[in-house]
């Protein structure tokens, strides 16, 4: 005969505990042992979507363009020795935080080389794809063109992406990145299959940054002007005012 006695516990009150055969234990609290279970198996639920978010991150890294000192880039590390980069840093942090992936917003971030242009874009994306978890790239101009390019003539189901696959993927991912705004294209082909990526983020309202050396006209030359424009509206600019971090004392 199982013997038993009654047992009290302040958080689920009155139960019976029953002895166990091994080494006379005596039962616990029955909602104590459960709470305990419960408590374990959200520590694993939560361990479980934990390894699978930073396997996405990863996954999004990998695919977002950035490589070496590109992967190191953040907001945190940013060098602010002019007042003027202290504004623009704020202000490319405030258009992450905000930027909604269909409010059609977009950022034009200009100025001279050696900036630090690059290493802002990169911060973006790099806060995309770690804090706000979506797809973002960055790519140069003429990056994104020869990925277009490169698919010129593939068919689908050959196992590599598409002309319109490829769009599709720049078109609709959380934020793009063109960077290099600025390097002409060899044929006005080129110049369209970047459209089909800047036209179909523009119907969905996805946020694109644009990084560039130019002035307005030179780069509705450069783009063209169906794509200038529809990267213009409702656009921020900020312009890079500082001296060249390559320098280098010189």
């Amino acid at each position: 005969m199982t013997e038993t006695r009654k047992e009290h516990c302040d958080t689920h009150g009155d139960y019976e505990s029953r002895q166990t055969g091994f080494a006379g234990v005596w039962t616990r609290c029955w909602g104590c042992v459960r709470a305990e279970i419960d408590e374990r198996d959200q520590q694993a639920r939560q361990k479980a979507q934990a390894e699978q978010r930073s396997k996405e991150v990863v996954y999004m890294l990998g695919k977002s363009g950035m490589e070496g000192r590109m992967l190191r880039a953040s907001f945190a590390n940013f060098t602010t020795s002019h007042p003027a980069q202290v504004d623009v840093l704020a202000a490319c942090e405030a258009f992450v935080e905000a930027a909604e992936p269909d409010a059609g917003t977009n950022l034009w971030l200009v100025g001279p080389p050696g900036t630090g242009k690059t290493h802002l874009g990169s911060a973006m994306v790099s806060h995309f794809i770690h804090a706000r978890h979506s797809e973002a790239a960055i790519f140069s101009a003429r990056e994104l063109v020869r990925m277009l390019r490169d698919t010129w003539g593939r068919k689908s189901g050959s196992g590599l992406e598409t002309e319109g696959e490829v769009i599709d993927r720049f078109g609709r991912m959380g934020l793009l990145v063109i960077d290099e705004v600025g390097v002409g294209f060899d044929t006005d082909k080129e110049r369209m299959q970047l459209l089909d990526v800047i036209d179909l983020r523009y119907k969905l309202g996805r946020p694109t940054v644009v990084l560039s050396n130019l002035k307005g006209p030179d780069m509705q030359k450069t783009l063209g002007e169906r794509a200038y424009d529809r990267l213009r509206e409702n656009s921020q600019l900020l312009v890079c005012k500082w001296p060249s971090h390559r320098t280098g004392g010189l």
